[in-house]
């Protein structure tokens, strides 16, 4: 049931970003492409494991691909819940070549406002000050607005606070990735983003 909901998040929040960047493609798995595979053995000599899938994945005018891990957040938030769920998937995306790979997180409206920026904030932290990560961050409030959704992005304060910044549909607001995959020119992510690209493109 979490899966489903999180995936309804995901294409909604895709068809807010489409009037943002050239082409958004969501739930995206280059490990059950046949194509991929045999274009990466023929390259490669042998199949790198393509993991994760890719939740959302956006191409700017330049062409440059933004990898984006989402998970979602619901209710009560207990202390078992790990607060890092989805960083090791989303680090797993610069293996891709992509230019940025970033971790959305998403926090429905009835959570508890001081868990969410418990949560939210201090993953924020631990990503940015604690270990300096090449990884973009984000989390929302997120309203339901009869099939629709309303996405609230907040701003990290320190680290178990934040603030709410603006809707992500206000044209006020910029979105903008800071940190750059530092693996991206290598061999194998080289590679590995070729065989994603032609596939986008069906040429594979």
């Amino acid at each position: 049931m979490k899966k489903k909901y999180e995936d309804r998040l995901v294409k909604s929040l895709a068809e807010k970003l489409k009037n943002r960047f050239d082409k958004v493609y969501t739930n995206k798995k280059p490990s059950a492409s046949p194509k991929i595979r045999k274009y990466l053995k023929k390259e490669l000599g042998y199949v790198p494991i393509l993991q994760p899938e890719i939740d959302i994945l956006l191409r700017d005018k330049s062409g440059k691909l933004f990898g984006i891990e989402a998970k979602l957040f619901r209710g009560e938030i207990t202390y078992s819940l790990p607060y890092y769920e989805g960083l090791g998937q989303a680090i797993a995306l610069h293996k891709y070549g992509f230019d940025y790979a970033a971790l959305y997180i998403f926090f429905l409206s009835n959570t508890n406002i001081n868990s969410m920026n418990r949560y939210g904030a201090e993953i924020w932290t631990f990503i940015r000050n604690d270990l300096c990560l090449p990884l973009d961050f984000t989390y929302f409030h997120v309203n339901e607005k009869g099939n629709d959704y309303e996405f609230n992005v907040m701003q990290y304060t320190q680290r178990q606070r934040g603030t709410k910044l603006l809707s992500i549909d206000d044209p006020n607001f910029i979105i903008a990735f800071k940190h750059p995959n530092p693996i991206k020119d290598y061999p194998l992510p080289s590679v590995i983003r070729q065989a994603i690209e032609k596939w986008l493109r069906n040429e594979l």
